[in-house]
């Protein structure tokens, strides 16, 4: 701060004071930076309150912030009023006085979108007889440079009023440059006196990544509409080139002098230091050059400057007013002085405008959502697309391929085969074919790569795995031009035409799948991914292998318990429906909270026994305490009651479980060690009391059982999900191969009513959820064909057919069941889940309360229903074996209803199955035949003879047509 001793003037007369000051007459002081109290206060005190003579009080009876207070108080006024009137009224220059092409911006508008002659036109000795250099930007634009000598820098700039730089809500302004069109200044690759060979569209310094363009953000500046996005993948020669980026920032408060002089900022870094300077011109495309930053592409870094300014202004009693105005500026460009010693960064000094309270957080994450500050793109890009509602993905012919593993966004939300589901699908392609698609590889000869297979995979070797991680030959098990070649296309690969070639004929095990092989042999690095890694390089790759999703094993769902970091896994099923293939990630099934894979189809509201065969598992981390079996668990919370058998990755048979929700898991018994390679195991529920058992299967087949615990469980309740469980206890994938799973449920036994003939009836239906498909046909003799779509009879809605009749009262249905098949046009395709069979039914709604008997595709019988209008269903079901002919009956009394079943016509009566349940359909209800095939676009059709109803007091009816 300058303080310099002012001339101090007597008046003769100058008013009445309104409270008694010492210091009386005019005075003037002169100010060296900021304009605040504390500034004018010590100006004062030593200009004016200590000149000799200056106070007619006694020394030390006032001080100079009494005498000055007291002053502003009869003044009316106060120092923040005449700092605020100082910066308003302070002579500015207007902005387009730096290029000089006039005042209507126009010229302006055009350099910042990448236009105008500065921009387009390269220095170059063609254009004259002589060879000398035309064009020569430090002469076209020679105002800049004297503009940058005077007002520049020591006048307050104007903004310009252009679009690019308003509504700068984070306060920060960038501008990117991909070119460099001036020669032998010493910056960028333009750095040669032959200019035509090395000036035309040379690089200027690369200091980022350049990650994509928001084509919405410039459309402005490019006048082109678009919502897209322009990936730039790779960085620097590997991407879009060479580019650099350099901004600057500003604070909130607007008499802050960053921001009084953020115009004098914007014209230093665009026009003078990077254009005039260094030859910098040019937009990215579909961007403006310069702008906001939320208008400018995604990058990992920017270059900084900022203002550090020294201003000299006067402060005037007249005494009637105290004024001050600007007399001197002079502004200096410096690399900004970030956070943590970070200089040179947009970033950084942005962070510290935060911290400094100069910015707020929602600000400061703005920048960050330009800038990524870490070096790399992937993950700003995958935000920016999920906001657009976009992923990396690739659509795959599903008649003819199936995806068997995919990572980040070629995932699909499916996790990568097993190794032993992988073998299944292996088997089923007839020429071993996989496809390996890259989202993200550079090089387009690497977005698709096909792989043939020449030799058999021999024993041990998990293929999958391998190419999916694996940086060897897998000891000479998988050698390229031995075992394996690489193609360009299906075709080729088919054809086994156009081989791929490896630099010097040998093949980079290190990088997997491809070995930086290529084409025409050129050596193309970086083009993989190791799953285990992330991203490793390429973060978005999917494997896909020449056979149908529906030929073979068929996805079905399970629960991913999230009780850590870890959780997830799927399973996919044979088409018979004996075998499951699960994998599951998970941290552990063990403490206060699970972390696990579980497929659990419905809840089971009765006693039960449940039976499984724990076969082959297959891990590339194999841990002590991974866990597969059978679970009983109340419901998906991470903390429910549970009680399960396992089999161990040392090979035990444990029984743990947890007494009630929120309880710390125990062990029940003694873990059984030395297990052989399959084990059987099996839940008994009666009542609150579980048993586990574990089995071992001799040669005839028959399983011998033996009892590992027995426990009383109240805490699990009357209701509970029963299934497979499985956990790696570790980051790496543990897959598991379950057999003839099963759930029994447990009744005794109960008589029902034999059915009379009656006439034939006309046959109505109804549609719930408007199918696509299906018919329904019946013959005099009795017989009915019911072939239906639909999406399922399940969760809170239906969809489906129904052949239905109005009734009221008691009422009991029958139908012999003979059949029950898939789809003829897709390869007799049957949903495990498929189901027809008998349905009573309180409304027409697809939400409507029912009780039904139902054949499924594989999952036997299946007794459902909806306890009330627009509930979750609830479900009862038998073991898998789905035996025909079956006969089944469904009856109400009251408001109770049950249902049976048989198989032989004479033989020893129906069985009650499912539960009993009590519910209120009202004075009427509709009854009849139910049938949804569970896939959309496909039919399934029932065959069945002698459906009858009887109703009370009423003789039964046989409905034919």
């Amino acid at each position: 701060m300058k303080l310099v001793i002012a001339a101090y003037l007597l008046a003769t007369s100058v008013g009445i004071a309104k409270a008694q000051t010492c210091v009386q007459g005019l005075w003037n002081i002169e100010v060296t930076g900021k304009c605040d109290y504390a500034t004018i206060l010590a100006a004062y005190e030593q200009q004016v309150f200590h000149a000799t003579g200056a106070t007619s009080c006694a020394e030390g009876t006032v001080t100079a912030e009494q005498e000055l207070n007291s002053l502003l108080t009869n003044l009316n006024q106060d120092v923040a009023t005449i700092c605020k009137n100082l910066y308003d009224n302070m002579d500015t220059t207007e902005f387009y006085e730096g290029a000089g092409k006039g005042t209507d911006y126009e010229f302006e508008k055009a350099f910042y979108n990448g236009h105008s002659k500065w921009v387009e036109e390269v220095e170059t000795t063609y254009e004259s007889a002589d060879g000398s250099a035309t064009s020569r930007l430090r002469e076209d634009a020679a105002s800049v440079n004297a503009f940058y000598q005077g007002d520049g820098s020591y006048s307050q700039v104007n903004m310009p009023p252009l679009e690019n730089f308003e509504q700068c809500d984070a306060n920060a302004v960038m501008c990117c440059w991909p070119k460099d069109r001036q020669a032998a200044d010493n910056n960028g690759n333009c750095n040669r006196n032959t200019y035509s060979e090395n000036c035309v569209d040379k690089d200027p310094a690369d200091n980022t990544n350049l990650c994509f363009v928001d084509m919405e953000k410039g459309s402005f500046a490019s006048g082109f509409e678009s919502d897209g996005l322009v990936e730039f993948p790779g960085d620097g020669d590997d991407g879009e080139g060479a580019i650099h980026c350099h901004g600057y920032a500003w604070a909130n408060d607007e008499y802050d002098p960053i921001t009084r002089y953020r115009a004098n900022n914007l014209f230093y870094v665009s026009m003078y230091d990077h254009m005039h300077q260094r030859g910098y011109v040019e937009n990215i495309p579909g961007a403006p050059m310069c702008g906001c930053v939320e208008k400018m592409p995604m990058a990992t870094r920017s270059d900084c400057t900022q203002v550090d300014l020294t201003e000299d202004f006067t402060v005037v009693f007249d005494g009637s007013t105290i004024e001050a105005k600007m007399t001197k500026v002079e502004v200096d460009f410096n690399a900004c002085q970030g956070k943590n010693g970070r200089n040179n960064d947009l970033y950084a000094y942005h962070w510290r405008l935060y911290e400094e309270g100069k910015v707020d957080r929602f600000q400061f994450g703005t920048v960050g959502r330009t800038l990524t500050d870490d070096h790399r793109c992937e993950y700003a890009r995958e935000a920016e697309l999920a906001k657009k509602g976009l992923q990396y993905g690739y659509s795959f012919d599903q008649g003819n391929w199936t995806q068997v593993a995919g990572n980040a966004g070629m995932s699909t939300g499916k996790p990568a085969l097993g190794e032993n589901a992988f073998k299944s699908t292996y088997e089923l392609s007839s020429n071993k074919i996989i496809h390996r698609t890259c989202g993200d590889c550079e090089s387009p000869e690497h977005k698709h790569v096909y792989h043939r297979r020449f030799t058999a995979v021999p024993d041990g070797l998990n293929l999958l795995g391998h190419l999916m991680n694996g940086k060897n030959n897998a000891g000479g098990r998988s050698v390229w031009n031995v075992d394996f070649q690489l193609y360009s296309t299906y075709e080729d690969a088919v054809n086994d035409e156009n081989r791929w070639l490896c630099p010097n004929n040998s093949f980079n095990y290190g990088a997997p799948f491809y070995g930086e092989c290529s084409p025409d042999g050129q050596r193309v690095r970086d083009q993989y991914s190791i799953f285990s890694w992330s991203p490793g390089p390429r973060a978005h790759v999917g494997y896909y292998i020449a056979k149908g999703e529906e030929e073979g094993l068929v996805k079905v769902d399970t629960h991913n318990i999230r009780g850590g970091d870890r959780a997830h896994g799927m399973a996919l099923e044979s088409a018979d429906g004996k075998t499951v293939y699960m994998t599951g990630h998970g941290r552990d099934i063990w403490s206060y909270d699970d972390d696990f894979n579980f497929k659990a189809d419905d809840i089971v509201e009765a006693d039960f026994t449940a039976v499984v065969k724990v076969g082959a598992q297959s891990t590339a981390s194999p841990q002590t305490w991974s866990k597969s079996g059978l679970m009983v668990r109340t419901d998906l919370d991470t903390n429910s009651a549970h009680l399960s058998i396992f089999r161990t990755g040392a090979k035990w048979i444990c029984t743990q479980g947890r007494r009630s929700k929120g309880e710390y898991s125990r062990s029940f018994g003694h873990c059984v060690q030395n297990q052989p390679d399959a084990n059987w195991l099996k839940i008994e529920k009666r009542l609150d009391e579980y048993t586990t058992f574990y089995g071992m299967e001799g040669a005839d087949g028959e399983i011998t059982w033996t009892k590992h615990t027995s426990e009383e469980l109240p805490g699990i309740g009357d209701s509970s999900y029963v299934g497979l469980a499985v956990s790696s206890a570790s980051y790496w994938q543990l897959e598991t191969v379950f057999e003839d799973f099963e759930i029994s449920q447990y009744y005794f036994p109960s008589a029902a009513p034999s059915i009379s003939s009656a006439p034939t009836m006309l046959a109505p239906f109804t549609d719930i959820s408007n199918l696509d498909l299906g018919r329904v046909a019946q013959s005099s003799a009795g017989s009915w064909d019911v072939t239906s779509s639909g999406n399922d009879i399940w969760g809170s809605s239906d969809s489906f057919r129904f052949v239905n009749y109005t009734v009221s009262g008691d009422v009991t249905i029958e139908m012999k069941v003979d059949a029950f098949e898939g789809d003829p046009d897709h390869n007799g395709y049957l949903h495990s889940w498929a189901k027809a069979g008998l349905m009573m039914r309180d409304t027409m709604g697809n939400n409507a309360m029912h009780y039904s008997l139902f054949v499924t595709g594989t999952q036997g019988l299946a007794n459902q229903w909806r306890e009330c209008t627009g509930c979750n269903s609830g479900h009862s079901r038998t073991h898998s074996d789905n035996p025909r002919p079956v006969w089944l009956q469904v009856k109400k009394v009251g408001n109770v209803f049950t249902s049976y079943f048989k198989y032989d016509e004479e033989g020893a009566g129906w069985t009650q199955f499912g539960a009993t349940k009590t519910m209120d359909f009202g004075s009427e209800l509709s009854v009849g035949i139910a049938a949804t095939s569970n896939s959309w676009g496909k039919v399934a059709t029932l065959s069945g003879t002698d459906f009858s109803i009887e109703e009370n007091d009423v003789p039964a009816r046989k409905l034919r047509a």
